[in-house]
């Protein structure tokens, strides 16, 4: 225990050390800045005697010494005489060229090691490396024999990465800083620079993001007729999202086609691809040569700069309708000097209202998700009371049997038929109502200004009809159903969550009648509970009777191929309905409280199997198990796994726990202190379904997590989506840095299998892989890995 103890001190204390280097970086403005506090005041504190840092110079093909600590730096900061390597020379040379980090631990055995006159008998020396580019060498060394260890490696190798990111950043500023000094408008440019650097932070839409861009152009030059376009995913038109313009009307979002034979003139630089700067008399003659045309006023001056590579390109463009102002050649060096840093500014505003919209939509369906849905009614609800004349209603839809569809043709069927189903139920709506995927199979509808309920069952009775169709999918024919739930509101005192328990019940009742039904919720006495007493009583008889058990589905190390973990998956054989799946019964649980039972329920589930198979299992294999938040808060489950602790120590260090973003949020102090509490054992923890919320980031510096679940809606789009790719990269890369091991969850194709391995994501998890499966099954698949 105490070696555990003295291992997770000096984990932390390493995290501290990479942690207040990346604070530290953000004062820096100068490579030099970088490197000696990098020296001196970061990797000194991993107990080195010496410690040098090398650049990769490509006029002298050359690592040279930037800075130095201990015997390497006897004049401060000031290098007389500084050491030069080729690539592959010696032990950094060799570090340069392989891009891998070096451990010796005697030197005197290693052949490639040069003797100095300070010889060490350990070394370690990490390459800083950025886009599979070597930019120089971290070489540390000590007079101890093996000194240094994988904690040491791994805390460089993070802090040579993030040094790595802060001087290629700092020598592209420094070139731009050389570059303004060169111009006649470089303070203008500058400070332009600046704030569009900033626009993606002081903005929170596109719309206020490009007015702002606007503003920042005009201080620049001439700018009273201003507008971006940006070409589609499709490549054949293009879109204006932001236009100024003192004599034309211009539509917003207007769309213009991407003919290449006559073009618009915006099309025509956007197909060459190269800045233009046209006066009013060489537009006449491009004009009569049908090369292109103008929609709109004839201007005096055009000057357009394209952008943008990939699925992101487009243009900005100015333009003057007067002989008062005419660009020059200057104001074109000017534009396309900006330009490039409007396409940066708009790339990461995309990617971050992408994010946004993914944290309040549906990734599958693009449907408002339960948050957004539930402010929806919320405030449909206040409007409702202020006005008192009309109602409002809830719709609960639940498609009947889906389940079977996804076990016939597979999730990526069902996934598509999803898709075909909420675009009908969308076309059965008013555009002033809202429709939601609240998970799964379910849907939600928000039908407001309702005068009576006949008004309801027009809509009901559409939604009925429509969905029990046949839907041609790839080369399926699929019928479906729908049960639907109603609950109508008026009057009173309620909330969204209340409508929304309420029509859930009222759909589940509709199922009990025989399934493509509609029921309404028949109010109570106490217009704020819902009665939920038939799946309370029969959960607790699960619990009781055993009718809940485990499946399990194996993780997959990339590196290995080998199952070094798996889930344990909950699941109910119901006595007369069967094999129920955990999408149709763990949000009544939770609503009736019961979360924490389940959870206890499958602690002892997962204790009693790693007992049992104790043999079966290898040294490092990992149990996972979900646990929700009100579980992880609840002392109850504190205590049971301390009792397992005191008993059966040996145990805990095949169990990994899984907890939410909102877990977190939720119970923010008491989560901490079980994540301290529960490691101490031997535990590890996994943060799930990370990137759904907007404070992921934050808490992996604030708690202590082994593992980092992305996502399944990261994966599911990451052949589709550029923006994805990268986001899962920096995720990866994030997790990395902080000795945090990733898996990807909800793989389905052998494309996103590859991409991920070379991305360098730690694990894999999903149906390509493996179904969750029985017990016995799992037991023979781990025995025949291992042979």
């Amino acid at each position: 225990m105490k070696d555990k103890l003295r291992k997770l001190e000096i984990e932390n204390r390493y995290l501290t050390i990479v942690s207040q280097f990346a604070v530290d970086m953000l004062s820096m403005s100068t490579v030099e800045q970088v490197l000696w506090h990098l020296a001196s005041k970061v990797v000194a504190k991993l107990g080195s005697d010496d410690v040098v840092v090398y650049i990769w110079d490509e006029h002298q093909e050359r690592l040279v010494q930037r800075a130095a600590y201990g015997q390497k730096s006897p004049c401060g900061k000031s290098i007389v005489s500084p050491i030069q390597i080729k690539l592959g020379e010696g032990v950094v040379g060799s570090v340069a060229r392989s891009k891998q980090p070096l451990l010796i631990g005697d030197t005197q055995q290693h052949v490639g090691y040069i003797v100095d006159l300070d010889q060490h008998l350990s070394e370690l020396a990490v390459p800083m490396v950025i886009d599979d580019k070597v930019i120089g060498v971290i070489d540390t060394g000590h007079h101890q024999q093996d000194y240094y260890n994988a904690q040491h490696q791994d805390t460089l190798v993070a802090i040579a990465s993030m040094a790595a990111v802060k001087i290629t950043q700092t020598q592209t500023i420094a070139k731009l800083q050389h570059s303004f000094e060169e111009l006649e408008y470089s303070s203008k440019i500058q400070d332009a620079l600046f704030e569009i650097a900033e626009l993606i932070f002081v903005t929170d839409t596109l719309a206020q993001f490009y007015q702002q861009l606007h503003a920042c152009i005009a201080r620049l030059t001439f700018a009273k007729n201003f507008y971006v376009a940006l070409v589609n995913e499709t490549g054949d038109a293009i879109t204006l999202p932001y236009c100024v313009d003192e004599l034309d009307d211009v539509p917003e979002h207007e769309v213009i086609p991407l003919d290449k034979n006559k073009p618009s003139i915006t099309g025509f630089v956007l197909n060459t691809q190269k800045p233009l700067l046209v006066y009013e008399a060489q537009l006449g003659i491009m004009l009569a040569q049908n090369k292109i045309f103008i929609k709109g006023s004839l201007p005096k001056a055009w000057l357009g700069v394209p952008f943008g590579e990939g699925k992101l390109r487009g243009i900005v463009v100015v333009q003057s309708y007067d002989d008062s102002y005419l660009f020059q050649e200057q104001d074109k060096q000017l534009l396309s000097f900006v330009a490039k840093h409007i396409y940066n500014a708009i790339e990461r505003m995309k990617a971050r209202s992408d994010l946004k919209f993914l944290a309040l939509h549906d990734p599958l369906t693009k449907l408002p998700n339960r948050s957004l849905f539930a402010d929806r009614v919320e405030h449909a609800i206040l409007q409702t009371k202020r006005t008192s004349k009309q109602g409002l209603a809830v719709l609960f839809l639940d498609l009947d049997r889906f389940k079977l569809v996804n076990d016939t043709y597979g999730h990526h069927i069902g996934d598509k038929l999803l898709v075909e189903v909420a675009d009908v139920i969308n076309g059965c709506i008013r555009a002033s109502d809202s429709i939601c995927r609240l998970g799964g199979d379910e849907f939600a509808i928000l039908l407001e200004e309702i005068n009576n309920v006949s008004a309801i069952e027009q809509v009901v009775s559409k939604i009925l009809n429509r969905v029990q169709q046949t839907f041609s999918i790839e080369q399926y024919q699929i019928s479906v159903s729908t049960s639907v739930g109603v609950s109508y509101f008026k009057k009173g005192d309620v909330s969204a969550n209340i409508l929304l328990i309420q029509a859930d019940e009222a759909m589940y009742k509709a199922k009990l009648r025989g399934r493509n039904q509609v029921f309404y919720y028949q109010q109570s006495e106490d217009q704020n509970t819902v009665s939920s007493y038939k799946l309370e009583r029969d959960f607790l008889s699960a619990v009781n009777n055993g009718q809940l058990f485990l499946e399990f589905q194996p993780i997959i190390d990339f590196g290995s191929g080998a199952i070094v973990a798996a889930e344990a998956l909950i699941r109910w054989q119901h006595p007369e309905l069967g094999k129920i799946p955990p999408g149709d019964f763990l949000d009544q649980v939770e609503k009736s409280g019961y979360m924490h039972l389940l959870d206890l329920y499958v602690i002892r589930q997962a204790f009693t199997f790693i007992t049992e198979r104790l043999s079966d299992l290898a040294p490092l294999f990992r149990l996972s198990i979900n646990i929700s938040g009100a579980g992880f808060s609840n002392q109850q489950i504190i205590d049971l796994i301390m009792q397992y602790h005191q008993q059966q120590p040996q145990l805990l260090r095949h169990l990994c726990i899984e907890i939410t973003e909102q877990t977190i949020v939720n119970h923010v102090k008491q989560t901490k202190k079980n994540i301290e509490q529960l490691s101490a054992m031997g535990i590890q923890i996994a943060l799930d379904d990370f990137g759904t919320g907007y404070s992921s980031l934050s808490y992996l510096h604030q708690f202590t997590f082994d593992l980092l679940k992305i996502d399944q809606a990261f994966i599911k789009n990451l052949e589709a989506s550029d923006e994805n790719s990268i986001i899962l990269e920096t995720i990866i890369n994030l997790a990395r840095s902080l000795n945090i091991k990733t898996v990807a969850e909800g793989i389905e194709t052998a494309a996103q299998y590859t991409r991920l391995k070379h991305l360098k994501c730690s694990r894999a998890q999903g149906f390509y892989l493996s179904k969750p499966m029985p017990e016995i099954d799992f037991i023979a698949l781990l025995n025949s890995d291992k042979q």
